[in-house]
């Protein structure tokens, strides 16, 4: 994996694609909790963090309520994590700008489909038809059309939008699907691989 933590640049896309994926404010700070059985991709973010940080990343194990066993890692705090914090949430509110998103990297970017993204295969009865990607960002449709703008613009990535329920998540077909999978393939954690594999028993048309 081609990951880079050296700059402040790598740092900042980063923690705003650990703030759009699993990361939740807490307070000035945030956490990422994942089930147990995503532990070895979480230790690999703990591991990003405490380059970023240069301090130890606080990592707890516990049940909830509903008897989920999940792990959970909590950076220390320092001034770039509160200065990205600031740019995701206005007065509280989780708000996705173009200004936010021009943070991103493609590590970043990386994190956050290993995080929110998914596959599928369209069939026509036995044959594989198609593939279809999905940036699961439930967001409303203005928001949307700022990612969408956003992965057009800087890199030439074309998303479509899919409404579910009352949000919007990104969407991509065959040939740009496999583009975006090539282009973040070298920064895929190993326990992510199956996310960006856009072949099946038949292969699928472009």
């Amino acid at each position: 994996m081609d990951f880079h933590v050296s700059s402040k640049k790598e740092q900042r896309g980063i923690l705003a694609g650990m703030l759009l994926g699993w990361g939740r404010k807490n307070g000035d700070n945030f956490f990422i909790q994942h089930s147990l059985f995503q532990e070895e991709y979480l230790l690999f973010k703990k591991t990003l963090l405490e380059g970023i940080t240069r301090k130890k990343v606080s990592c707890d194990r516990k049940t909830l309520k509903t008897g989920k066993r999940v792990i959970r890692i909590e950076p220390k705090l320092i001034p770039l994590t509160r200065t990205v914090i600031k740019r995701l949430y206005r007065e509280g509110r989780r708000t996705i700008s173009r200004k936010f998103l021009d943070i991103l990297t493609l590590q970043g970017i990386a994190i956050w489909f290993m995080d929110k993204g998914s596959k599928s295969f369209k069939r026509k009865g036995d044959r594989i038809t198609a593939l279809e990607i999905f940036l699961n960002t439930h967001t409303s449709r203005a928001e949307s059309e700022i990612i969408v703008n956003y992965f057009a613009e800087v890199w030439e990535i074309p998303w479509g939008l899919s409404k579910v329920n009352d949000s919007y998540r990104l969407r991509l077909g065959t040939k740009a699907g496999k583009q975006f999978c090539t282009l973040l393939k070298p920064y895929i954690h190993p326990s992510a691989c199956h996310k960006i594999e856009t072949s099946y028993n038949t292969t699928a048309t472009i």
